[in-house]
């Protein structure tokens, strides 16, 4: 019998929670992980750590490769830290180590959202625009690469705050706000900034911007060279599938089920002194190693798996180390695995991969067309392919936060590779005569700055959570790092040229082909490179890429009048439907 000032509802409510725990329910341990207050504090004041050396770094990176426009986005970042800090605190989530290694890699988001919008206001002002109106159509142009990178990334993070297990969920959160601030800042604040000082000295001088010399940073044929990247992937991809043959995976126990200890000891011990002691406990065939990679245990400290244990068994061996030898405060950490709980790390890996390529299909698909979505495909392919075999030819453990981190480099690939087919898209109806080469080739020269800029403010980023991060977010960093390594390689050099090959066979792109084989002899690298002479009026003969209409006729070949229009009339009649699509 419970007394007390109840109303007839709750006292109704109080006995029906009452009944529910008497249910014949037969409980059954899934996963149990006990973490110390030392160590789990000192793990936590490590990330952040992490994530403060990556903002600094990446804020000197940006002064000191922008200048101006660098601090400008060095306060867009603040501005962006503060607002999620502040989201953080009103959400009730838990803070946990995946969600800060989500906070440091939207840094690297963060900071491509202005990196894009101030690639295209450069490029503005390289087109003799000023200051002002650079700023406007910068914005105008980039807002919708900004989005349409952004949500492969927010769609990302959805999938894995769905399906993934409690722990990755913390990174999923961190990783869609974290995204969706960033998205904010750089479209508000940035634009807002720029704009009030579009009419100060500096920025009218010029100086506020670096980069402007030149027409084009980069004049690089990816075309005529992607066999040989399509090389460079394939030896990469053999080795790997290699490792994966002969060695595997090593599946930590997220999958495989089973109990790992880590313990700190106050004397001195031998790996062969530690099993003796746990021999009475049934664990003499337990794989016992020495640490040494951890300094917050210690030099005294071991790492001991084995089949599952209960909470029990856990406090046994606890009990029998700390009688023999010490444990030391703050110095004893488990985590336990049943079966079901590993089968449910796979199966939910399994469908947060399957469904995160429908969404990112689906939105690729409607947003730029059916045929983009190939290269899209092949690309994560690759990425993926790539990174499990430097796991397998490296020996790393996979665990569940692997799993969050493969998904990332999902997101981040795709991220990488829809800035490339955005710039791609937009130049293909400015240049009616170019092959789908020479468009990919421009599109390239044009994007590639941005590309290498943006990896590398995500990689600085990696860097610092791989070196400050501690133990328990490195695994999870190096996944991430090989992911913006390889996703960047794909999106320039594996799926652009896919794309361009398979556009390339369409009937009007065949006939832009064939026209310039026709009048050249060849097919440039760049169409800029078909202007090489200049009509003589006076003689009345037609020089290649100089037809009225820009079309290219045959080189110094003097033309009947017939034959002008007519090949006039086929130069200007519509590509063949699809051709610009």
């Amino acid at each position: 019998q419970i007394s007390g000032g109840f109303t007839i509802d709750q006292a109704q409510s109080l006995a029906e929670y009452l009944q529910r725990g008497a249910l014949p329910i037969d409980l059954k341990l899934t996963s149990q992980s006990q973490v110390s207050a030392t160590l789990g504090q000192e793990a936590l004041d490590q990330g952040v750590l992490a994530l403060l050396v990556g903002l600094a770094c990446v804020i000197i990176f940006l002064i000191s490769f922008y200048r101006f426009l660098g601090g400008v986005a060095s306060l867009a970042l603040l501005v962006y830290a503060v607002l999620f800090l502040a989201l953080i605190k009103l959400i009730p989530i838990t803070m946990t180590l995946p969600g800060i290694a989500g906070l440091v890699l939207t840094i690297g988001v963060a900071a491509d959202s202005n990196i894009v919008i101030f690639e295209r206001v450069k490029e503005e002002m390289r087109a003799g625009r000023s200051v002002q109106s650079a700023i406007t159509l910068g914005y105008r142009r980039g807002i919708s690469t900004i989005i349409d990178a952004n949500v492969v990334t927010l769609l990302t993070a959805f999938i894995l705050f769905v399906l993934a297990t409690s722990g990755i969920k913390g990174f999923a959160f961190t990783l869609g706000v974290g995204t969706l601030v960033s998205l904010l800042t750089a479209v508000v604040f940035t634009q807002a900034l720029l704009g009030s000082m579009s009419n100060t000295k500096l920025l009218r001088s010029g100086k506020g911007f670096s980069g402007m010399e030149g027409k084009e940073r980069w004049h690089f044929d990816f075309m005529g060279n992607a066999p040989k990247f399509f090389a460079i992937s394939g030896v990469i991809l053999l080795i790997g599938a290699g490792a994966l043959t002969t060695k595997g995976l090593n599946f930590g126990i997220d999958f495989e089920s089973g109990t790992r200890i880590e313990v700190s000891l106050d004397k001195s011990a031998s790996t062969s002194e530690v099993r003796d002691v746990l021999s009475p406990l049934g664990l003499g065939n337990a794989d016992i190693q020495t640490i040494s990679n951890n300094p917050a245990l210690g030099d005294n400290a071991f790492q001991i798996e084995s089949d599952t244990l209960d909470p029990s068994q856990v406090s046994d061996v606890d009990d029998a180390l700390d009688s023999n030898f010490g444990v030391s405060a703050d110095g004893f950490n488990s985590t336990s695995v049943g079966p079901t709980f590993g089968a449910s790390v796979a199966r939910s890996a399994a469908l947060a991969i399957f469904f995160s390529l429908i969404l990112i299909m689906g939105y690729v698909a409607i947003g730029f067309g059916g045929k983009y979505t190939v290269p899209v495909l092949i690309a994560i392919a690759h990425d993926f392919l790539i990174a499990l075999g430097i796991y397998a030819l490296l020996g790393f453990e996979v665990s569940s936060a692997t799993v969050a981190a493969f998904l990332t480099i999902l997101g981040y690939s795709q991220y990488d590779t829809i800035i490339v087919f955005d710039r791609i898209r937009e130049n293909e109806p400015k240049m009616p005569r170019a092959t789908y080469s020479q468009v990919v080739n421009k599109s390239m020269s044009e994007v590639m700055t941005r590309s290498l800029v943006t990896s590398f403010s995500t990689v600085i980023g990696v860097v610092a959570l791989l070196i400050f991060g501690g133990e328990v977010l490195r695994s999870f960093a190096i996944a991430i790092l090989v992911g913006v390594a390889s996703g960047t390689y794909s999106s320039i050099f594996i799926a652009s040229p896919v794309l361009a090959l398979w556009k390339e066979h369409e009937p009007g792109f065949k006939r832009r082909r064939r026209q310039q084989i026709e009048s050249q002899g060849y097919v440039p690298a760049f169409a800029s490179d078909l202007e090489v002479a200049r009509k003589d009026d006076a003689n009345g003969e037609a020089v290649a890429g100089d037809g009225e209409d820009g079309s290219p006729s045959d080189t110094g070949e003097k033309l009947s009048p017939r034959e002008r229009r007519r090949r006039e009339r086929q130069a200007a009649r519509p590509d063949t439907a699809g051709e610009d699509t």
